[in-house]
């Protein structure tokens, strides 16, 4: 049987037909093959497997005995049901296979640093992701998202995982939906309608507490990213990094972690979260900068590409922004106000330091390009952010 032995993994391709007349072949290859590697793991791949009898289910059987952590993949469906209606899905982890879908002529709703959304048409949407995302992160982010939903965040789930052009995409069922961005845009009149249900959605998540077993604290997730940016910034700086971060104060609440208007969606009036990617739980600060990132930084640094990316004018997006620093700080006063929009901003800043870290696609040279940006005017004034969030 063909078989690769990779991260302590050992993946089998099974062999197209599995009855009484090579079952017992098979099984002793497959053991051979465990003892060889000494591995604790093993993945069947039946991407070729048209049958299986009860002698090859005995065969799995003895397998999943032997190896706990041992599962299969691609699955057709006719094999599939046999799994199903004998309960072998219940004892042992079985994939189907991936349908293939094509984009080709498809709208691009947006692109994010994990991959691409398109309008596969008008009831469904795909997120398409990057070449190098592995599909166990894929399966996290729906996981994710299916969390959020039972927690009351408004959040698109998604119904089916798909491959495209070599690439795992995840399908979710939108009817007539078009991202906040767009809306926004084609709606002008209607600004104040929709940034009041932003609100209320971004309020939701950040008063919403998350289950921290199932998800990664933002502060590690942040911290992760400083020490990857070894490649570009100095010891003493990446320090820096660390220290504004874990000064941050604690809280066990739901973080988006990439909040901006084509990151949601609005389906017959009603606005929902996508791309939860990068979920974690943790302060709300940790969203702010992100917005203020995109809203207040790359709009007034790059219009065009804060237009490209979220599909609102500069304008707009500095409108956007200081509506809705007032209505979650309006309390402050007007100089609290302005204060919050500096230190914000400030840390936005830092979001835009590490973006090579978040974005591993950006260009070599925009890289060292945004690395120089932050040298003159993030890090002379960095550690004044070092336990700067009160609130």
């Amino acid at each position: 049987m063909e078989n690769v032995y990779n991260n302590d993994i050992l993946t089998i391709k099974l062999p197209q037909i599995i009855n009484s007349s090579n079952a017992s072949d098979a099984e002793k290859e497959i053991f051979s093959l465990i003892e060889e590697s000494d591995t604790k793991r093993v993945i069947l791949d039946a991407i070729d497997t048209e049958y299986i009898s009860s002698a090859g289910l005995r065969v799995i059987l003895k397998l999943k005995k032997a190896v706990a952590d041992s599962k299969i993949i691609n699955v057709s469906s006719e094999v599939y049901d046999i799994f199903n209606m004998t309960g072998f899905i219940d004892i042992i982890d079985v994939k189907k296979a991936f349908r293939e879908i094509s984009v080709e002529g498809c709208e691009i709703i947006g692109r994010g640093s994990h991959g691409t959304v398109y309008r596969i048409n008008g009831d469904t949407i795909l997120k398409l992701y990057s070449k190098d995302e592995p599909l166990a992160e894929i399966e996290r982010e729906i996981e994710y998202s299916r969390n959020a939903f039972v927690a009351g965040i408004p959040t698109a789930i998604s119904f089916d995982v798909v491959k495209c052009n070599g690439s795992y995409g995840s399908v979710f069922e939108l009817i007539n939906a078009d991202t906040f961005g767009n809306v926004l845009a084609a709606n002008p009149d209607k600004y104040d309608e929709y940034l009041k249900k932003y609100i209320e959605l971004v309020n939701t998540l950040h008063t919403t507490e998350a289950d921290t077993n199932r998800l990664s604290s933002t502060k590690s997730l942040y911290n992760k990213w400083a020490d990857e940016m070894a490649e570009f910034l100095t010891a003493d700086e990446i320090n820096i990094l660390h220290e504004i971060i874990n000064s941050v104060p604690d809280r066990n609440t739901f973080v988006h972690g990439d909040i901006h208007p084509k990151n949601v969606m609005v389906q017959d009036g009603e606005l929902v979260f996508i791309d939860l990617a990068d979920m974690t739980y943790g302060h709300p600060v940790f969203d702010y900068m992100s917005m203020a990132l995109t809203l207040v930084i790359t709009a007034g640094r790059n219009p065009e590409r804060a237009l490209e990316k979220i599909g609102i004018d500069s304008a707009t997006c500095l409108r956007m922004w200081n509506d809705m620093i007032k209505a979650r700080f309006g309390s402050l006063g007007d100089a609290g106000l302005q204060k919050m929009n500096e230190l914000l901003t400030a840390l936005g800043m830092m979001k835009f330091t590490i973006a090579s870290a978040v974005d591993k696609a950006i260009p070599q040279q925009l890289k060292e390009t945004l690395i120089s940006v932050s040298r003159q005017t993030f890090f002379p004034n960095a550690k004044n952010l070092i336990g700067a969030v009160k609130f």
